[in-house]
């Protein structure tokens, strides 16, 4: 079958490679299909075959989850039998290819894929030295080849038996907002980012993890194969909700209204003072008022 409107869609995609993630393609597979392309009499979509991504794929699975001394059980363990990284020993241009999310996604509804492999786009920054550079990346990023695998299980503390496990590659580099996308983009379940409760909550090493932000996993010490415990109130197998840390804006917002308060509350406090005859003041001066009042040490005023 030849089929220009194919074509015609595919050079409409955008090529660009964006902060985040993006995808691997095997050299060989890529080539053959550009080369189809070329065809004066049109493409012949149906000789192409699916994308094969096998030489490329990284297929380790020796890490399992374990929480509390809780296995997971069988029937729960999911490990993202199509999302894998790159193997170590695979060369860019030569094994393998860079292409952007919505070009993968087109290809995909045409020719299906054996493995999905994922290559994290991140910020080139100071202390980054596993990185390459390709076409079609965005201003200011590169591809991290420092890439870890991660287990996040997932556990309703009411009822152990409904914990789950999600294995997923990740990339200490990349910021951890970019990465929460990337883990609800690879969820069987498709969760829409923008419709989440605040009922769950991430640790890892006895800590609580802000689940937005653009703090990289590095900074937060996620940097080695290792699992995070995702606490979730009100979980099922089938509805997993997205965990959004708000308690710092929440502070943010409680703090700004302190303030506002505060402002108001000196300004009365300066305008009494100012009325009465200066052997009546014996409160602190309106210096220290104010400092105890930033301090939110309202005992000592």
């Amino acid at each position: 079958m030849f089929d220009q409107d194919f074509v015609y869609q595919y050079r409409t995609k955008n090529t660009l490679i964006k902060e985040g993630y993006a995808f691997a393609i095997s050299t060989q597979w890529f080539r053959q299909f550009n080369s189809f392309l070329q065809n004066p009499n049109g493409v012949n979509i149906s000789k192409i075959g699916e994308i094969n991504n096998t030489s490329i794929c990284d297929l380790n699975h020796s890490f399992q989850a374990n929480v509390d001394g809780y296995s997971i059980p069988q029937q729960h363990s999911m490990t993202f039998s199509r999302i894998y990284q790159l193997k170590s020993n695979v060369k860019y241009g030569q094994d393998y290819e860079i292409i952007s999310i919505e070009i993968w996604n087109y290809l995909k509804l045409y020719y299906n894929a054996d493995y999905d492999v994922i290559v994290f786009v991140t910020q080139i920054l100071p202390n980054l030295t596993n990185y390459f550079t390709c076409e079609n990346l965005d201003q200011g990023v590169c591809i991290c080849t420092e890439v870890f695998y991660l287990v996040l299980v997932v556990v309703q503390p009411h009822d152990k038996g409904l914990m789950m496990a999600i294995k997923v590659p990740a990339c200490p580099w990349v910021k951890f907002d970019k990465f929460r996308t990337y883990i609800y983009d690879m969820l069987e379940q498709k969760i829409n980012p923008k419709t989440f409760n605040n009922k769950a909550h991430m640790y890892y090493n006895g800590k609580k993890v802000p689940f937005k932000g653009n703090k990289t996993l590095q900074e937060m010490e996620i940097n080695k194969e290792m699992q995070i415990m995702i606490s979730c109130q009100s979980l099922t197998i089938g509805e997993v909700e997205e965990e959004i840390e708000t308690d710092e804006d929440e502070d943010d917002q409680e703090t700004e209204k302190n303030l506002h308060t505060k402002q108001e509350f000196l300004q009365i406090l300066e305008q009494a003072l100012n009325q009465q005859p200066t052997e009546l003041l014996t409160l602190k001066s309106i210096q220290e008022i104010q400092e105890c009042l930033e301090q939110n040490d309202f005992f000592q005023i």
